[in-house]
């Protein structure tokens, strides 16, 4: 899990960075300059282990395009020779860009999660919507559990039962939690008490499959719990249940 956190400036870092970035364009010939398109091809041909980029744009600095993998952000010459990672500050608004263009990055389309196989929870009237991503025995999501989720007042909350591999208990957990005759009560009883309504895990389970499909290829999940807002944004961490209220408000919003 980590924390969700507000942008702190180290000064001596972005120096260096923007050092980098001058002295890399100082060595650029204007003649040398390449298209987006080229671009992506050499960085497919000189990266090992990079299968798939996702785009290559203009940035706010002149003769660096940015370029995305995924959800992840790096920079890049205009002649494509050479590379940085690290954030693109706004000093003047106190802002960093890379923050922000990640966050536009890190939505998904909220139709596309499978809202008939989620363990689901209503709080209150339900009219707030969270989706998470959570392990069975994943202790992070289990503080979810206790502390955050029965606080989440008026909120439906679907939870995607997703056991990760290092758990090596955590797919038979979920397994039983999905073959039990009521998923809603065997989680909570499993995530908030330690204990299982039922340990039957003979049922058809092909249902976990899906999520597991959907939190690759369309979530492309790298941690529980991941958190998804009504308006598809994915939230970089947990926050405390108030917090966490203002920005479902602030989803629901958005999308009206």
């Amino acid at each position: 899990m980590q924390n969700s956190k507000k942008l702190k400036i180290n000064v001596k870092a972005i120096i260096t960075l923007v050092s980098s970035a001058i002295l890399l364009l100082g060595c650029n010939n204007s003649h040398n300059l390449k298209k987006p398109e080229q671009i992506k091809e050499q960085l497919l041909k000189d990266i090992p282990g990079v299968k798939k980029i996702d785009s290559v744009n203009t940035s706010p600095v002149n003769g660096i395009y940015e370029v995305t993998v995924g959800r992840k952000i790096f920079y890049v010459t205009a002649d494509g020779k050479y590379l940085f990672f690290g954030n693109l500050i706004d000093p003047a608004n106190k802002k960093s860009l890379t923050e922000e263009r990640t966050m536009e990055l890190s939505k998904i389309d909220w139709k596309k999660l499978p809202l008939d196989l989620a363990v689901i929870e209503v709080n209150g009237n339900g009219k707030r919507k969270l989706a998470v991503f959570s392990d069975p025995d994943c202790p992070y999501c289990q503080m979810f559990e206790k502390q955050i989720a029965p606080n989440l007042t008026d909120t439906t909350i679907y939870s995607f039962i997703f056991p990760l591999p290092r758990h090596v208990d955590a797919k038979l957990h979920s397994q039983q939690i999905w073959c039990s005759n009521n998923r809603t009560q065997s989680w909570v009883s499993w995530m908030r008490n330690g204990k299982f309504l039922s340990k039957n895990s003979n049922c058809d389970t092909s249902g976990l499959d899906k999520i597991y499909e959907v939190a690759n290829d369309v979530v492309q999940l790298e941690a529980t719990p991941t958190l998804i807002l009504e308006n598809g944004q994915i939230l970089p961490g947990v926050l405390p249940a108030d917090q966490l209220i203002v920005e479902m408000d602030k989803a629901s919003k958005i999308i009206k």
